[in-house]
């Protein structure tokens, strides 16, 4: 099946994203939008704005290296200049001491309160921000973090609700939300029922469970497919299992710098892309695979990361696991998921777990 284009034409926009659009560039704001709520496509046209007026400098600046190349359709779609759109890192040692006259956000909620007023110095005429404090996943790992209230109370910018969410089917959503430690009825938000439930699936062993991720993609064709792990260990550890099957995969993960990294993600082949819950962050997938996803894998403090994953779909989510469900899936209904039967191919056996084999 084909990609779905994450890009919208502004013809296409919705009447939550229309006055967003329509604000004068000069002026800074806030925007808080649930997953697949359009942020990232109304920030390109801002930025499509500045370029278009020639009214003065700017940078796109987005947390995560993966984002910033997941983006690069839209970076082109929207002509905008390569150099001006870049992952956090880069900005901050090789651009940040030339400023800007705008500075345009995506997942703001990624950014400590320091990172976000350096950045909102550096910009000279406006501070435009975009962001999700439901999928806000640093917390423990990052200081200072905020949420999208605190992010407009600190900056002192008004802040702009998106309500709609256009990728997320309802299906996935009545799970999902489960997981949603805002509160937030993601259900209520989402535009389309969808096909298919989430499928849940228990195998023997969790290598079990690439065997049947390898055997569910080629039944149903998939060709647009993230498979999502708690941590860079799994990822490494899967990636190598691919490989040593002769399955064609893309990875990232980084253990050790230099020597224990991988990066070779390209969003233009029809490859599964293996990564971690956090590297996932703004990305979009046909099928979203999350296997490993037992109580001796999953913690409480994954449940928002672990969010964030089952909201990269916008057709089918796979949950595979081994053992026992952590305690916070296991409150979810029964019937929110498909189990023990076929609807898309392929069959369960709910067995014991073994060990991870590293």
């Amino acid at each position: 099946m084909s990609k779905e284009a994450w890009f919208i034409n502004e013809s296409e926009l919705d009447d939550f994203q229309i006055p967003i659009i329509q604000k004068k560039i000069n002026n800074s704001f806030v925007v808080k939008g649930c997953a697949g709520s359009g942020k990232t496509v109304l920030a390109l046209w801002k930025a499509r704005e500045i370029e278009d007026t020639e009214i003065g400098s700017y940078y796109f600046i987005v947390y995560t290296k993966a984002l910033r190349q997941f983006i690069n359709d839209g970076v082109d779609e929207v002509g905008l200049e390569h150099s001006r759109v870049v992952h956090y890192y880069k900005w901050k040692h090789n651009l940040s001491k030339a400023g800007a006259d705008y500075i345009i956000i995506d997942e703001v909620q990624d950014f400590s309160k320091d990172e976000l007023l350096e950045m909102q110095r550096a910009a000279n005429k406006a501070f435009i921000l975009f962001g999700d404090s439901a999928q806000q996943i640093y917390s423990g790992l990052k200081d200072n973090l905020m949420t999208m209230e605190q992010v407009a109370f600190h900056t002192q910018l008004p802040m702009e609700n998106l309500v709609r969410n256009h990728r997320l089917k309802k299906k996935i959503a009545r799970v999902a939300q489960y997981l949603n430690t805002d509160g937030d009825n993601i259900e209520s938000r989402c535009t389309q029922e969808g096909q298919n439930k989430p499928l849940l699936i228990k195998t023997d062993s969790q290598d079990d469970q690439l065997e049947k991720i390898m055997e569910i993609i080629d039944s149903e064709g998939y060709t647009d497919v993230g498979i999502l792990f708690p941590d860079n260990k799994h990822v490494k550890y899967a990636d190598k299992f691919f490989s040593n099957k002769q399955f064609r995969v893309e990875s990232k993960y980084d253990i050790s710098w230099p020597d224990n990294t991988k990066f070779n993600l390209n969003f233009h082949s029809d490859n599964p892309k293996l990564m971690t819950y956090h590297s996932a962050k703004g990305l979009q997938f046909e099928a979203v695979f999350i296997p490993y996803c037992s109580s001796d894998n999953i913690t409480l403090k994954q449940k928002k990361p672990l969010y964030v994953a089952m909201t990269r779909t916008y057709q089918d989510l796979i949950v595979l696991f081994s053992g026992l469900l952590p305690p916070f899936l296991q409150e979810i209904p029964d019937n929110l998921f498909q189990k023990n039967e076929e609807p898309m191919g392929y069959s369960q056996t709910p067995e014991e777990e073994d060990d991870l084999p590293f």
